[in-house]
């Protein structure tokens, strides 16, 4: 009796769940790197009586096939796999078969939003891997970028990284996590150290696409994507519960940088937990001056002031080699949980937070006025960042919606600056407070051979709280014990709030004609919404009470890659990008080197037209390669700091200038100023001498046109790149790096002040021209090498020495100079 219910049961769950998914009848095979279905594979049955082929689209019925055997996959090219039919009958619809030849094409995950391997794409992506990233024991997510010889990294202070790619640089360059924008409303155009609340440790990927992007990505994408990817739970595995330690440190700045991070896999769920703490202390920099310039860069004194203690005069450095007020702390907490559901559903949950210490701004801190440091305080109050966002992954199976992922995203970002100067007891605040609402829906799918298309929506919306005031310190001795007086002063954003919004959809269609020729086509139609409200309290200008910016933008892509046979491949493209202005563009207020940048309500969109053209040649194996590629680009309605009369301000003679906390100072503010064009080229290459050397690198050009109205393009760095040679053995990697960069002339820096010519040695001191007066970017270039050992098989240690010959340099457009000599250690250990 007992026996018969339990096949009744049997026999009714079955019939029940053959019903609910249609007896199971369609299933989808894809390539497990690529996701591109897989034609002709051969589906049978373990006795072999049935059997069929997947059609075009990797679909097949196997509606005919018995329940109680196993369904067997098996093509030439690829691993065979099986699976039970009862998995069929609880929903699963794909069929994933892993390629048997590793030396496949790479796949991108971020072009259009959608995974493609690099054979039908045109852009230019550089990827950095995760075993790059351990190998250079990097230390933030800003210093990481620099592992792509083609994106160069600027420098204000210790804790800071802002990147530029092909001439732009802060919110021209969309920065991205887990398919979710970090660019919020208050990007600024000049530099930006928000990269650094990336936490390398948690970084599985990081994809960069170089040049116009905004078909899949929206506004901002002039210069293209940094695409970080974390970390994933794995299913399933053998070891339920794993953990890992690694510490790192850098003799340079006597940096202790330490994590700890633990895995849990389950059948059906995941997580990932990671804590990081890092302390940074004050950089030393090169003794070995070879640009000649002997005093170029040093700290001769330094404000020993802080939030809490009080000095009246500068401080003598005994060290001047020794840049004070560069050191500061971080933690960073990353929780990321993974969900298996029914039907080949999968649940992320994904959580960031990341906080600092004060961040002293050593570019200020360094500035003189009068023979004396102006500043005693200048720093970033304590930098927050807080990330939610859950993703669900479907598959859905229709060709028009094979599968599709949705990611809904919640950001908050405090940042604060404090300023007071040497001879006053002023303090001033400024403080900022976003919150940021995202969802993206991205869908994929297959309609023809050849075929495949993705599509999708983005809603975002910020809403911006900003405030200033002032304080007066009361001092005990040399310490801070109160504040009085507290009084409103402008805040740097509007006073009385301000939003963005954005709702934005798309579309890209990839045609692979045959195995030589891909056509690629995408269009993106964007509506933006800024608004902007100042009451009367401290305003610059008194004309000024609100902004209502509306406007609509539509960017596409048009790109072929052709390969006239396995060794070559000829790629062409042309793109737009847009950038539309946000809040810091039309409302900031800013005090920098004597000018005042102020807002203007009257921005408008600005856009860049890109046409790129390359040519990649392959070794047979694939394990060789050269990329060469050229590109132009036309900016339109460019914005650009610029002179700005405040008309209605009396407090000077001069209409040029203004009164601002107490001092008269020029006055700038953005501008849409006409066309500009910029053009340049990269080269990438890799090749494999011998099974364990391989030598890689690249470099990068760029120029721009030189307006006679409104000087040079900023972010216009000289030609930089970097070349390794590596030994790669079983348990040891070892890599000498060979990094450089090229002078820069005076008269080819920007006139709105971007690119800190003020920063560059001084060689005629009484000039008023700043042309004549500074010197320009000296010319430098660095050796390093470093090694990696496994010294057991949970156990790995890191060695490194950096900047080998202890050379004193300083990047393009930065405000510090770069680390001398540097001995790295590092140890990771797994239980």
């Amino acid at each position: 009796m007992k026996s018969s219910v339990k096949k009744s049961l049997i026999l009714w769950t079955t019939s029940f769940l053959c019903l609910h998914n249609l007896c199971g009848q369609e299933i989808w095979v894809e390539d497990s790197i690529s996701g591109a279905p897989i034609e002709d594979v051969h589906v049978f049955t373990e006795s072999g009586n049935h059997s069929t082929l997947t059609d075009a689209l990797g679909k097949v019925n196997i509606k005919n096939f018995p329940m109680e055997e196993t369904i067997n996959f098996s093509l030439l090219g690829y691993q065979p796999t099986s699976i039970d039919y009862l998995e069929i009958l609880e929903g699963k619809k794909i069929i994933q078969m892993v390629p048997e030849d590793q030396t496949l094409e790479e796949v991108v995950l971020s072009i259009a939003r959608s995974q493609a391997t690099r054979d039908i794409i045109a852009e230019q992506v550089g990827v950095i891997s995760r075993n790059e990233i351990d190998l250079n024991t990097k230390t933030t997510g800003a210093d990481l970028l620099e592992l792509n010889p083609n994106i160069r990294l600027q420098k204000s202070q210790g804790g800071g990284g802002s990147p530029a790619l092909r001439g732009f640089e802060a919110n021209r360059v969309l920065l991205v996590v887990d398919g979710v924008r970090m660019n919020n409303a208050i990007y600024r155009s000049g530099h930006l150290q928000n990269a650094i609340t990336i936490d390398p440790h948690n970084i599985e990927r990081v994809e960069v696409t170089f040049g116009s992007s905004s078909v899949g990505y929206g506004s901002d994408a002039l210069g293209g994507v940094i695409h970080y990817y974390t970390k994933s739970p794995k299913l399933n595995e053998n070891k339920v519960v794993q953990s890992e330690f690694s510490s790192a440190f850098n003799h340079a700045n006597r940096s202790l940088v330490h994590n700890i991070n633990t895995t849990l896999s389950f059948k059906n769920w995941g997580s990932l937990t990671s804590v990081s703490f890092s302390n940074f202390g004050d950089i030393r920099i090169g003794e070995n001056r070879r640009h000649g310039f002997s005093q170029w860069g040093l700290t001769p004194y330094f404000s020993l002031n802080s939030r809490n203690e009080y000095r009246a005069n500068p401080t003598y450095n005994s060290n001047p080699n020794i840049q004070k007020n560069t050191g500061y702390d971080q933690y960073d907490l990353f929780q990321k949980f993974l969900f298996k559901l029914p039907k080949d559903m999968v649940l992320n949950m994904n959580i960031q937070y990341s906080e600092s210490s004060d961040i002293d701004r050593y570019d200020k801190l360094s500035e003189v006025r009068s023979g004396s440091l102006r500043f005693s305080e200048w720093y970033y109050g304590p930098q927050k960042r807080f990330f939610l966002s859950p993703q669900l992954k479907f598959f859905l199976g229709k060709n028009w919606l094979k599968k599709g992922t949705i990611t809904a995203a919640y950001q908050n970002v405090q940042e604060s600056r404090i300023n007071r100067r040497f001879e006053s007891l002023t303090r001033a605040h400024q403080i900022e407070n976003v919150d940021v609402f995202s969802v993206n829906a991205d869908f994929y799918g297959n309609f023809a051979k050849g075929h495949s298309f993705s599509y999708g929506v983005e809603w975002t919306h910020n809403e911006i709280k900003s405030l200033g005031f002032s304080s007066d310190l009361i001092i005990e001795l040399e310490n801070i014990v109160g504040y009085t007086n507290t009084t409103n002063i402008p805040s740097r954003y509007p006073n009385d709030g301000s939003s963005a919004s954005s709702f934005a959809a798309y579309l890209n269609w990839i045609y692979r004609a045959n195995e030589r020729l891909t056509l690629n086509g995408g269009l993106r139609m964007t509506g933006s919404q800024v608004m902007a409200r100042w009451n009367e309290t401290a305003l610059v200008d008194k004309l000024l009470s609100e902004v209502d910016l509306n406007s609509n933008a539509l960017t596409y892509t048009l790109a072929m890659t052709y390969r006239p046979n396995p060794k070559w491949q000829i790629n062409s493209l042309i793109s737009s990008g847009f950038r539309n202005p946000n809040i810091d563009d039309i409302g900031k207020i800013r005090e920098s080197n004597g000018i005042l940048l102020v807002p203007n309500s009257f921005l408008k969109p600005e856009y860049a037209y890109t046409f790129e053209s390359g040519i990649k040649h392959m070794a047979p194996n694939k394990m060789s390669y050269i990329d060469l590629r050229g590109y132009i680009t036309m900016i339109s309605r460019h914005i650009v700091r610029s002179d700005f009369i405040v008309f209605t301000d009396k407090t000077t003679e001069d209409e040029n200038t203004i009164m601002y906390n107490g001092e008269e100072v020029l006055t700038q503010a953005n501008k849409n100023l006409g066309n500009r064009f910029i053009c340049g080229g990269s080269l990438e290459a890799q090749w494999t001498v011998a099974d364990p050397l391989i030598i890689r690198g690249g470099l990068t050009h760029t120029t721009a046109d030189q307006n006679a109205d409104y000087g040079p393009m900023p972010s216009i760095a000289p030609l930089f790149g970097s070349f390794s040679i590596s030994y790669v053995s079983k348990k040891l990697e070892t890599q000498l790096l060979w990094k450089f960069s090229d002078s820069k002339d005076p008269t080819e820096y920007s006139w709105g002040g971007e690119d800190g010519l003020n920063e560059t040695p001084i060689v005629n001191p009484l000039a008023s021209d700043e042309s004549i007066r500074y010197y320009g970017m000296p010319s430098w270039s660095i050796w390093s090498i470093l090694s990696q050992y496994q010294f057991k098989e949970n156990v790995t240690f890191n060695l490194g020495l950096r900047n080998i010959f202890d050379l004193h340099y300083r990047t393009f457009g930065s405000g510090i100079s770069s680390e001398g000599r540097s001995f790295q250690l590092g140890v990771k250990v797994k239980f």
